[in-house]
Parts: structure tokens; C-alpha cells; sequence
């Protein structure tokens, strides 16, 4: 038999893709063979998991992987060299402040278009950039973001007055003709907009519009209409499918839209959401040469508060500092509004006492809730960590790798250098030797005193991360959320289509609520309940 060039290249590749992992499989020089698998591939090759994010299946991703360590157990193997664990025992080991493990290559990879503070991989360079925007992401900012949220608000009610119906009976069903307010696309877009104020001191006229329609400038000066949350989510939900083999990661983009319409549309939703960001950077950029001076969080990488020099901070790490803040605006701030929000209508004895807290804390001329009077609400704050712990925005495995020069113990699991571990806040936040219950929306488990057991759920609460690599928008998070949440319930009654109705969720990178079609009416005006 005589083997072409063509014929060589390609069997040397089927040995490259296919035999090498197979016969290193059964080597088992890391000892994982003895882990259960999260399917059939996940001990041969990176593309099962790929495959797990990709497949079509009722119940999410995180649902499935937690499914599978209440059923085979506290270790689970996702990839060759990567172990899910199931025990929240193990977030301290991996994300904890003194943990000596680093993000592995994926962060690598998802740095092609810039570095931001959580895609860095080089701890010293993370240190630096977090350093130079800490002073603008401080609690004491709050007072100053405020009008910035609250003139959204009022915006957002004029919005939500035109969708109101007449009030819902008592033991009555809504017609779906009165299903009007879609509570996921209006959060979605408040958490997108009020983040964009806040951040880029942009207007981004979302809500006044009631869409997420945006026009990009074209070089020749003509416009192109995009829908800016569409283009977000249809481009990293295609990334998310394929990233996680690092290797042919490359590979795979460059040829997968050639083959495939969902990836060719993919990448060019990313196409538009970098002009997105270009095009609000670069404006931004343009009002500080013209000598406008703004607070918002992108001022510390333009000018130095101290020396006013000018920070080094490449442009193209500019817009993808914009990038993570847009996400995670979105998927963060903006999933825990609608989740928030279903969980409250969803729970009749929750909404009350979380309304009756916001009735007594704001007056009938409060149309917009105002910081200073919902900041200490423990109740309403108790229902979104709630939600937040049973719909955490980032709800997947976030893989970190034990250091390459010698073992490494989680929870009590010995595993060799150099390999990836991870455990989802899906699945930690599910722990019942921390969480009795569960599966219950119990918000009143945070509002625990006099035992130890609210530091061991703040310690294994996943929703911000932990350690030098926490989410720096928390403050930003929790304006947003308890101005949104007190504001909505004060004004307004919600009604599901049935009362056992159920919120559907997707899942790539991150898990995102799906439509919430609710019925909406305005309240009577509302007398400020005292106690005694």
C-alpha cells in the first residue's frame, strides 16, 4: 500500500486526535481512572465537555453535573485531566484566599481579545490592574451611582405603568393576553443599561426605548442595527462550546462557521459586540480628550487619581475591561433581577413579607426607591442571596490547576500536580450539611444570629467568588438590585400565567433565565406599615 502525502498528514492527524488520547486513557499516569465520567468521552478528550455545553437537554448543565455527584459520588471526572468535586468542603481548598492554584489555559484563550481582571491569568499583572480601578469600585461610591440608577427607574416605571392591567382576583388566573411585562427582558436591559451608566457613563436608551436595539457607526458613515443583548449571548454561548479543548480551540472557530450556520451567525454576533464596545469606548474616549472630566469606572484606566498620569492600559484591554463588565452586568446583576423577581411572585408568603418591609421602609411619595431608605432592608437583601444561591448567574465548574511541582489535597482527595479541579456554586450552594433544605427558596436561612452557621454559607457562597479573585462590581450588584427590587415591588402586583408555572433556564458559560411573562397591575397607594 502506497500513503500519499495528503494520505500521511491525515492518518498522522487520526493518530494525534484519536490514539494518542486512548492509549494515555489506559496509561493512567494520573490514577483518574478510577473517578466516575460525566459521559463516556470525559477520561479520553477535552471535547466531552465541550460536547456537555453544546448538547440539547431539558435540565441545564449544572443541574445534570450535580445530579450525577448526588448519584456516583464527590468526584467527578470531566475531562482527562480534570476532576469536578461535589462537597462544598472543597471551595476553600480551590478558591480560598491562601489557595496556590492559578486558572488554567481556558483563561488563556478567551484572551484573544484583551486581558480584563477575570480573564488575567499572571497574578502580579491581576494585582496591578485590580489596584488601579479598586478606589472607583468602593462601597463609598454608592451615593454617587444612585441618580444615575434612579433616573433609569423612573424611566423604566413610565414604561411599566403602560403595561399594567386591571387588578388579578383573588384565586384567579391571568389570560395570557394580560401576560404583558416580560420581567427577564426588562431586568436583563436595566441591569445592561444602569451598568452602563455607572461603568462608561454611556446612555444607552434601553429602557426608554424598550428594546435593545443599538445603531453601530460604519466606517462609510452609515449605520447597521444590532440587538446588543442577542449579539452578547449568541457569540460567548457558541464560544462556550467549544473553548474548553484549548488546544484546537483556534481550529475549531476558524472552521466551525464554515460548516455550521449557528457558528457562522455566532461569530458574527461577536463581530457586532466588539464594535458594540469599540464604539462606546471610544466615544467615552473622545468626551476625556475634549476635557470632560467623569466618575464612572472607566476614569482610573484614562488618568491616574493621584499623578494624572495616564495609566498603561492598552486600548484593546480597555474594551475588554468593558467586555467583562457588560457580562457581568447581564449574567450577574441582571439574572439575579428576574430570578429574584420569579422566586418572590413564585412564593406568595416571601413576596408578602419582603413587601410589607419595603411598604413600611418608604413612604406613598417614594416612587423610586431611594438608597437611603432600602440599604438595610435584610429581608428583601435575604430573598436575593436566596435566589442568587439557587440561580447563581455563574453557575458552572470554574477550573483552577494545582500547582505543577507537587500534589495537591481537596477535600481530602490527594491529586497530582498540574490538574484542574473546580466545584460549581450550583453544586456547593446545594450542600445540605450547609444548606438543610436545599431545594426550598428560604431566604429566612440567611437572617440567622447566634451560631456559626451564616459564615459557613458565606463562606462556600459562590455567587461573587472568593479570595483575590472576587467580583470587584458587588457594590454596583447591590444598589442596582435592591433599587430595582424595592421600587418594583412598592409600585406594582405580579401574577404568573399558572401558579405552578415554572421559569426555564439555558446554559452555556453562565445559566440564563429565559422569558418570565408575568401580569402586572399597579397597587393601591400603599400606607407605611409600622411595627407595635
Amino acid at each position: 500500500m502506497v500513503f500519499t502525502a495528503p494520505g500521511m498528514a491525515l492518518f498522522g492527524l487520526a493518530i494525534l486526535i484519536i490514539l494518542k488520547p486512548l492509549v494515555q486513557y489506559f496509561r493512567d499516569t494520573r490514577g483518574f481512572r478510577k473517578y466516575p465520567t460525566q459521559n463516556f468521552l470525559s477520561g479520553i478528550t477535552a471535547l466531552a465537555y465541550n460536547w456537555e455545553i453544546g448538547r440539547r437537554h431539558s435540565i441545564c448543565r449544572s443541574r445534570r453535573l450535580y445530579n450525577l455527584h448526588q448519584k456516583k459520588g464527590p468526584v467527578i471526572r470531566v475531562a482527562p485531566d480534570w476532576l469536578s468535586f461535589g462537597s462544598a468542603a472543597a471551595v476553600k481548598d480551590i478558591y480560598g484566599h491562601r489557595s496556590p492554584l492559578s486558572k488554567n489555559e481556558v483563561y488563556y484563550v478567551l484572551q484573544e481579545n484583551g486581558q480584563h481582571l477575570a480573564n488575567m491569568t499572571s497574578k502580579p499583572f491581576h494585582s496591578d490592574r485590580r489596584h488601579l480601578v479598586a478606589a472607583s469600585y468602593a462601597p463609598r461610591n454608592i451615593e454617587s451611582w444612585e441618580p444615575k440608577i434612579s433616573t433609569l427607574a423612573e424611566v423604566l416605571l413610565s414604561n411599566l405603568d403602560s403595561l399594567c392591567t386591571i387588578p388579578l382576583a383573588p384565586g384567579q388566573v391571568p389570560e395570557k393576553s394580560d401576560l404583558l411585562f416580560d420581567g427577564n427582558r426588562w431586568g436583563l436591559m436595566f441591569a445592561f443599561e444602569g451598568v452602563g451608566r455607572i461603568g462608561l457613563s454611556a446612555e444607552l436608551n434601553f429602557i426608554n426605548q424598550g428594546s435593545d436595539v443599538f445603531k453601530l457607526r460604519m466606517p462609510d458613515g452609515s449605520h447597521q442595527t444590532i440587538n446588543a443583548l442577542k449579539s452578547v449571548r449568541g457569540y460567548y454561548g457558541a464560544v462556550a462550546t467549544i473553548v474548553w479543548d484549548t488546544p484546537r480551540f483556534r481550529l475549531l472557530k476558524n472552521f466551525s462557521g464554515a460548516f455550521s450556520r449557528f457558528y457562522a451567525e455566532a461569530w458574527a454576533h461577536g463581530d457586532h459586540w466588539r464594535d458594540f464596545l469599540t464604539q462606546l469606548v471610544e466615544d467615552r474616549l473622545v468626551r476625556y480628550d475634549s476635557g470632560e472630566v467623569l466618575e464612572d469606572l472607566f476614569q482610573p484606566m484614562l488618568e491616574d487619581r493621584k499623578t494624572g498620569d495616564a495609566p498603561d492600559v492598552p486600548k484593546q484591554d480597555k474594551v475588554a475591561e468593558m467586555d467583562q463588565m457588560f457580562t457581568g452586568a447581564i449574567d450577574g446583576t441582571g439574572s439575579s433581577l428576574v430570578n429574584t423577581l420569579y422566586y418572590l411572585v413564585k412564593y406568595p408568603d416571601a413576596m408578602k413579607r419582603a413587601r410589607d418591609e419595603v411598604d413600611a421602609a418608604l413612604s406613598t411619595d417614594d416612587d423610586v426607591a431611594p438608597w437611603s431608605k432600602v440599604k438595610s432592608l435584610l429581608y428583601l437583601k435575604a430573598c436575593v442571596d436566596e435566589a442568587q444561591r439557587l440561580s447563581p448567574g455563574v453557575a458552572g465548574d470554574l477550573p483552577r490547576k494545582t500547582p505543577p511541582e507537587d500534589t495537591y489535597t481537596v477535600d481530602g482527595v490527594t491529586v497530582p500536580g498540574g490538574t484542574n479541579v473546580s466545584i460549581s456554586a450550583f453544586t456547593a450552594q446545594r450542600d445540605p450539611e450547609i444548606f438543610p433544605d436545599p431545594e426550598t427558596f428560604r431566604p429566612e436561612r440567611w437572617l440567622i444570629k447566634g451560631d456559626n452557621q451564616l459564615k459557613k454559607m458565606l463562606d462556600v457562597y459562590l455567587v461573587f467568588t472568593m479570595g483575590s479573585r472576587s467580583c470587584m462590581g458587588k457594590s454596583v450588584t447591590i444598589l442596582i438590585q435592591m433599587v430595582y427590587l424595592a421600587t418594583l415591588l412598592h409600585r406594582y402586583d405580579f401574577a404568573l400565567e399558572t401558579p405552578d408555572w415554572e421559569l426555564s433556564r439555558t446554559e452555556y458559560f453562565n445559566l440564563w433565565p429565559c422569558e418570565l411573562p408575568l401580569k402586572i397591575w399597579r397597587r393601591e397607594a400603599q400606607t407605611p406599615v409600622t411595627s407595635g
